[in-house]
């Protein structure tokens, strides 16, 4: 991607990666910061022999207050429903319709069942994954582009960024599109650089988050905390689920899915109440279905 929208025009690619007299590029601090994170990673790898992770108080703390930001709510007065294949692609959303009938799916990979569940529905869904060449089935509503999603100082010629997207779709005036994010960690990157204008433009965002075992390691909490403290700012999490693919881990005393499945709805379309469920819900289903889904209870750690 050799170019990127602002309000003052087109922006090249190289201002963001040349130094220059004001101070050091993006990709020189970039650099230093993975070299402080091998060495960090070093330090923690050195510890862990000393720590018990699954009784270490300290790490039940970083547990406890990254789970806040996603413990769940009941939205007042509306319901649930399940959209996508059994098993592994279904998501549970909120039946609260987007008048601008459009969504954007990240992570296709081969699955388009959500995507064609939305599209016979009336949306027009925009679809993002550098992972494969063509999608497994089409739609006259499916709008492809063989281009991964992360953060906008991670852009290049395979990645762009959801902000540069949207102002490529000619979207930035719409208020109610739904979003469906599935990418292998790019996520925490995406949510920590887009701006929150953007954020705000989905009223709600299906999220599988990945790497909650690594929660302990200083630099993807720090990472994970902050995209999380964004998305709660305007959005309030109603529905989780772990997936069952990999194992549960037990970190500080809590038994930790390593990936969740997190649906956020925007806090201006309803009121919300202390959830009242327990996960998995009746409307939940195993990602895997030769293993046993993991309990997770009302997952409250306010």
């Amino acid at each position: 991607m050799n170019m990127q929208h602002a309000e003052n025009g087109p922006v090249n690619e190289t201002t963001r990666d040349e130094a220059t007299e004001s101070g050091p590029s993006l990709k020189q601090y970039d650099k230093v910061l993975k070299t402080l994170e091998h060495r960090v990673a070093k330090l923690e790898k050195g510890s862990a022999n000393i720590r018990i992770l699954a009784l270490d108080r300290a790490v039940q703390e970083m547990v406890q207050e990254l789970f806040s930001y996603i413990t769940p709510a009941d939205p007042v007065g509306l319901a649930f429903e399940r959209v996508g294949r059994a098993y592994d692609g279904g998501y549970i959303m909120v039946k609260h319709e987007a008048k601008s009938r459009t969504a954007y799916s990240l992570g296709i990979n081969r699955d388009v069942s959500w995507d064609l569940a939305m599209a016979e529905r009336g949306y027009d869904v925009y679809q993002y994954d550098h992972t494969i060449i063509k999608l497994p089935v089409n739609h006259p509503r499916f709008h492809f582009r063989r281009l991964g999603i992360t953060g906008m100082s991670l852009v290049n010629d395979e990645l762009s960024s959801l902000e540069i997207e949207i102002a490529n779709n000619a979207h930035s005036e719409h208020h109610d599109m739904i979003l469906k994010i599935d990418i292998e960690g790019h996520e925490w990157d995406v949510f920590n650089e887009i701006p929150e204008e953007d954020l705000s433009r989905f009223t709600q965002i299906l999220i599988e988050c990945h790497g909650f075992s690594k929660m302990h390691k200083l630099f993807w909490y720090r990472k994970a905390r902050q995209a999380l403290q964004r998305l709660a700012t305007s959005h309030q999490v109603v529905h989780v689920h772990g997936n069952n693919n990999s194992p549960m881990v037990v970190l500080g005393g809590v038994a930790v899915p390593q990936t969740l499945e997190l649906t956020w709805l925007r806090r201006d379309i309803c009121e919300f109440a202390p959830c009242t469920r327990n996960f998995p819900t009746d409307l939940d289903q195993p990602n895997n279905p030769n293993y046993a889904d993991h309990r997770l209870g009302r997952f409250s750690f306010f």
